[in-house]
């Protein structure tokens, strides 16, 4: 027994050790926690306890133990039930898609704004050929959540030799107790792996997103093991990240028509915001913000803005003014970020007479639905980016909603007090989405998920729950929920000390902000509204640019010199030779890391990985499938369906590129000398 308890001992520190070297935040976590029980100031829930040849965990209030048989069977049996088929405890990352047959004709020489025109064929042929009930030939990339002891860990990594490894443990006390029973620098020496060990959700949606998109191209279906039902909700948690990742809910196509819209506005010479946050700018010292969204808190409480409007500078979302104008309140900001021409269309015709807006700043995303720009005067109108980059930083504002931009413009503009107000990025208690004016305010029912795979979690009806501002807990839905990730990160960058964020919704929870109902606001004096909005207007013309500045133009050549060495590369990968599958997968994996590594940092290498996250793991899961017979014979087939795509990707954003009036007139006396 001495021997075992010496041995125990050694491996906690040669962990510790471990952790000291490869995972910082887990080793503090770690050591924090060994500080207080050596201080006697926290008491300890388990105990780690030896008999009968094993190890198990006694729950010191109840003495239920853990296992309560043989740790070590019971381990064997975990990895026993590990298996290689793709449908079995496993995360589907990637929707199945599948096309009548006219629409895929359609689609395969549709051009590349077209939604699925670059990846019908990948999807098409995938489909045709491999089912969800095949087989993996292996398992690269495998999460593990909630461990118990870890005892099945280092034997099913060993097995089926795991190379990405996701390791969840919410209990930091029963995490520091596996410290004693298994080897994790022996274990993970040679592979990758993340911890996600007694996190925040915004940090184990962090961790996660590493683990997700490091090696990329292995996420058709991601393995798992459920160590007991209290990680269910992990499960839950998972899908939710996974329906909502950035390349799953904005596709390559779409930011290439946002491009091409972009370098139109640049062309038509409106003025760009300078977003740059002003530390020292103290001209809303005085004038609180209030930011409204479209949420059911909106309607609630239509009264009180509309008896209080003149007392704040209020910035809305277009999709709140359907409301706003139905209770005759004029926004001082309203701000548009959709470029569906469909949606515009929709808002403004329900909108009706939109003459109550002639004073009215309008903050629109350079790529919204070009419908909109004819509908106002040209003066009224500033512009920031959305995923590009021709303004360098300072008017980029990478968003989700229009409820993330309204949240951003008030912290960037640097007001002391931020009221917000239908930003609840949840459903009302009757299930409604929005405010009733909004022009697709619906209620949704409760239609929880509960399959192994994501097939049937969809993005805008599944009923989830979060932490609310008031409640403790409230419904959203997936769709919502991508917000709150990315205003907490919007806190994080933008709020300054002397700025107060109260959230007067009855929604989600915002990090950093003060609940705060709506009657218990200290009312301030009313503003002079005619003054502030001449003065408004003065401010954001300072602030605002329409030339392309010097550094700004040496970008474009920046973004020449890459499109040169993209079609270099392009080149390369179809001049390339291969006697095996593996091999092609080889230099598909080389043609991606060069493209997405590049030094350039501009739209065509976020395009690009966005494509390339939507398209690999198709390819790669395709010619890893035990069932797959006569494997090289597609490779030439993949292979040239991704040379024709990539190729018209590319030559896409380089036609827009010379759009823009410098290097179109450029080009032009290029071909007058030639």
């Amino acid at each position: 027994m001495q021997e075992i308890e010496t041995q125990a001992i050694n491996n906690y520190q040669a962990n510790i050790d471990f952790f000291k070297n490869h995972n910082e935040i887990v080793y503090n976590k770690l050591i924090a926690l060994q500080t207080l029980l050596e201080n006697e100031t926290f008491t300890p829930k388990y105990d780690l306890i030896y008999e009968n040849d094993y190890f198990d965990v006694i729950e010191l209030k109840s003495g239920a133990k853990l296992y309560n048989e043989n740790s070590i069977e019971f381990s064997k049996q975990i990895v026993e039930n590990i298996t290689l088929k793709k449908d079995s405890q496993s995360f589907r990352s990637l929707r199945k898609i599948n096309f009548e047959d006219d629409a895929f004709d359609k689609l395969k020489d549709a051009n590349s704004y077209t939604t699925f025109a670059n990846t019908a064929e990948i999807y098409s042929l995938y489909h045709h050929n491999i089912t969800p009930s095949t087989h993996m030939t292996e398992i690269d990339k495998y999460i593990f959540l909630g461990l118990g002891l870890g005892l099945h860990l280092p034997i099913s990594i060993k097995k089926f030799d795991f190379q990405i490894v996701f390791i969840v443990e919410d209990d930091l006390e029963l995490f520091r107790l596996s410290l004693f029973t298994i080897d994790y620098k022996k274990m993970l020496t040679g592979r990758t792996s993340y911890f996600s060990i007694a996190d925040t959700p915004s940090e184990f949606r962090a961790r996660f997103g590493g683990f997700y998109t490091n090696a990329f191209f292995k996420n058709t279906y991601i393995k798992f093991h459920l160590f007991s039902s209290a990680y269910e909700s992990k499960i839950e948690e998972i899908r939710s990240i996974l329906i909502g990742r950035p390349e799953a809910t904005y596709s390559h196509n779409r930011i290439l028509e946002k491009n091409r819209r972009v370098l139109e506005k640049i062309n038509e010479k409106y003025k760009f915001l300078d977003l740059r946050k002003k530390e020292k700018e103290d001209y809303f010292q005085d004038k609180p913000w209030l930011v409204l969204g479209a949420g059911p808190s909106l309607y609630k409480n239509a009264q009180w803005i509309s008896e209080n409007q003149d007392r704040f500078i209020i910035i809305a979302a277009f999709t709140a003014l359907n409301t706003l104008k139905r209770i005759g309140v004029k926004p001082d900001i309203a701000v548009q970020v959709d470029e569906n021409l469909y949606t515009t269309n929709e808002m403004i015709q329900k909108l009706g007479d939109l003459s109550f807006l002639d004073d009215t700043l309008l903050f629109f995303s350079a790529s919204v639905s070009p419908e909109l720009f004819n509908l106002f005067k040209k003066e009224n109108i500033y512009l920031h980016e959305d995923r590009t980059k021709y303004k360098l930083a300072k008017s980029t504002l990478t968003v989700s909603s229009v409820g993330d931009t309204i949240y951003a413009l008030a912290l960037i503009f640097n007001t002391p007090s931020i009221y917000l107000l239908g930003i609840d990025l949840a459903l009302g208690a009757d299930g409604s989405s929005h405010t009733p004016d909004h022009f697709k305010a619906r209620s949704i029912e409760s239609t929880k998920s509960q399959n192994e795979t994501t097939d049937d979690f969809q993005l805008a009806d599944t009923i989830i729950q979060t932490r609310g501002n008031f409640r403790q807990t409230i419904d959203t839905t997936p769709l919502f929920a991508l917000s709150i990730p990315v205003m907490n990160h919007f806190t994080n960058i933008y709020k300054a000390p002397h700025q107060t964020i109260y959230n007067l919704s009855d929604g989600c929870y915002l990090e950093d902000t003060t609940p705060k109902h709506i009657e218990d606001i200290p009312l301030t004096k009313e503003l002079h509204k005619q003054d502030i909005k001449k003065e408004l207007r003065h401010y954001f013309d300072a602030i605002s640019t329409i030339e392309l500045e010097k550094t700004e133009i040496d970008g474009l050549y920046c973004r020449k010199s890459q499109l040169h060495d993209y079609y270099a590369l392009i080149e390369k990968f179809q001049n390339s030779s291969h006697t095996n599958a593996d091999m092609f997968l080889a230099s598909i994996i080389t043609l991606v890391q060069e493209m997405v590594n590049h030094e350039c940092i501009f739209e065509i290498k976020d395009i690009m990985t966005i494509y390339y996250m939507n398209i690999t793991p198709y390819i790669d899961d395709f010619f890893h499938t035990q069932e797959l017979k006569n494997k090289k014979k597609f490779t030439k087939k993949f292979k040239s369906i991704l040379v024709k795509n990539i190729m018209k990707i590319v030559r896409t954003y380089d036609e827009d590129l010379h759009r823009l009036d410098r290097l179109k007139k450029e080009k032009e006396n290029s071909q007058a000398k030639a």
